[in-house]
């Protein structure tokens, strides 16, 4: 007995030491990961990510499909195209300028080829880019290629780039004199420590970080058969498409068809059908709140809308998408005071021209539309001219000198001849609508006939949940769960 004891004593004693000493190797490990990440973290670094990279019009094409777009860049009608954002930032700890750029830094998008691009979030930047007659080579039309950008500690663009090709992917290149090009690292510092400090940790983290992620990202849809028709807002039918192809990806024996014919339509149709399987959008509540007799309301969220122009109307205004417009200064584009620029409104139904005459006109319409587009609009015009979808009323504005108008932020990517205008000094951006500074805001209703059909229950559930509603941030509109303690926290209250 005494043997055995003295070889358990011995056991342990090597064990202890063991653990002392493998606690003591994380010890200095996470000490010189901790060192080697602050000198790290004192260097130049540009980094990038890509934010979105997906097909436009996947699917049949029409007549089967109604949501296909019409997309042209320049004359050329897209086909076969794809929409890329990438996020670049100066996430080092030094600023960067064009003598710290050795090689200027590129992106190539294997199998496809760059149509258009934009800037965005940085006007200096824009200007910069675009002057740049390297940045599309001729010789290599997958390829963009930036000129050598100063960019200070924590300042950044995004990229938004249109494109042709079945191919996927985003590469990047270039050399920055004493620092790196990185792609975004996804763990914060505090899990790879945590990865590193020990193998169980490692296991533990990552399999609960996936399960976690999966979870709080992948909506799960409660499916149900049978097919549903959404209708009505050409603002929101973007995002119930969206939400649409997700829902039906999980639940293929769903048929969801979304159809952009204006809310006014929308409610009009829902009411005369008193269809359980129809859900209604709109932009706001009707003027007529009798309209909404026999229908249940329920709010999605806030769409965040523009004010657009030409870009060459800024020869008549400069500085007008930097300092942007005052509203008494809109208002009288719009009333028809002020005839430099032609204003185009959407039509008299339309909650995207509620929303907007509430937030700059005081709700009301101050000269009436002389004709629906394309038979209306000359320069000098009093009154402005109407269009029927969001897609009419950028398209004129696109190729219409000098052209302003309206419609949700999410739509502006695909139409490079048009800017986005300040209003107030105050940009159509998330930030500026949940402070309250940006006003040209509105509640998305989904109106249903009485208690929604099994289908249309799920589908409404699925949308204005936690996950679906993270995955649609940054499309132009808010969810109603991410407008607790901000000043729009009023615009789901009462549903």
């Amino acid at each position: 007995m005494t043997q055995a004891s003295g070889i358990v004593s011995d056991l342990n004693a090597v064990i202890d030491s063991r653990e002392a000493l493998t606690t003591l190797i994380c010890a200095l490990i996470t000490g010189a990961i901790g060192l080697a990440v602050s000198m790290l973290r004192r260097r130049r670094q540009l980094s990038w990510s890509v934010l979105f990279d997906e097909p436009i019009n996947r699917g049949p094409a029409p007549p089967n499909n109604l949501d296909m777009w019409e997309i042209h860049s320049q004359g050329r009608e897209i086909e076969d195209g794809s929409l890329v954002v990438l996020d670049v930032l100066n996430s080092g700890g030094q600023d960067i300028d064009e003598s710290h750029v050795a090689v200027p830094l590129y992106f190539t998008f294997p199998e496809r080829e760059v149509v258009h691009f934009k800037v965005r979030e940085s006007d200096d930047l824009h200007n910069l880019i675009q002057r740049s007659a390297d940045t599309l080579p001729p010789e290599d039309r997958s390829r963009i290629t930036l000129p050598a950008l100063p960019l200070n500690r924590r300042v950044g663009f995004k990229l938004l780039i249109l494109l042709v090709g079945s191919g996927s992917g985003v590469r990047s290149g270039g050399i920055i004199r004493g620092g790196r090009l990185v792609q975004k690292v996804k763990h914060s510092l505090l899990y790879q420590v945590a990865v590193i400090g020990s193998a169980m940790a490692l296991l533990i983290g990552v399999s609960g970080g996936v399960w976690l992620a999966n979870r709080a990202l992948n909506p799960e849809a409660v499916c149900a058969h049978g097919s549903l028709r959404i209708e009505g807002s050409t603002a929101f039918a973007p995002v119930a498409t969206q939400v649409k192809n997700a829902y039906e990806q999980s639940c293929p024996n769903a048929t969801i068809t979304v159809v952009a014919n204006g809310s006014g339509q929308g409610l009009d149709g829902l009411r005369e059908s008193k269809d359980t399987s129809t859900i209604a959008m709109s932009d706001g509540r009707p003027s007529n709140q009798s309209d909404e007799e026999g229908l249940n309301r329920r709010p999605a969220g806030v769409i965040v809308f523009a004010v657009v122009a030409n870009q060459k109307l800024q020869a008549s205004y400069p500085g007008l998408f930097n300092e942007g417009l005052t509203t008494a200064e809109l208002r009288k584009i719009f009333s028809g005071q002020d005839v430099t620029a032609l204003p185009v409104v959407r039509s008299g139904d339309s909650g995207t021209r509620a929303a907007f005459e509430k937030a700059f006109l005081g709700g009301d319409s101050p000269a009436p539309a002389t004709g629906v587009l394309p038979d209306c609009g000359t320069a000098g015009a009093k009154s402005p001219c109407a269009a029927e979808t969001t897609m009419d009323l950028l398209e004129y504005v696109n190729k219409t000198d000098n052209a302003i108008g309206y419609a949700e932020a999410d739509a502006l990517p695909f139409f490079p001849n048009i800017g986005t205008i300040p209003i107030d000094g105050h940009e159509p951006i998330r930030e500026d609508a949940l402070n309250g500074t940006y006003l040209f805001v509105a509640t998305e209703y989904l109106y249903t006939a009485g208690a929604p059909a099994e289908l249309a229950a799920n589908y409404l559930e699925f949308l204005t949940s936690d996950p679906m509603t993270a995955q649609l941030r940054g499309h132009g509109f808010i969810g109603c769960s991410d407008l607790e303690d901000t000043e729009l926290a009023g615009s789901c209250a009462g549903g």
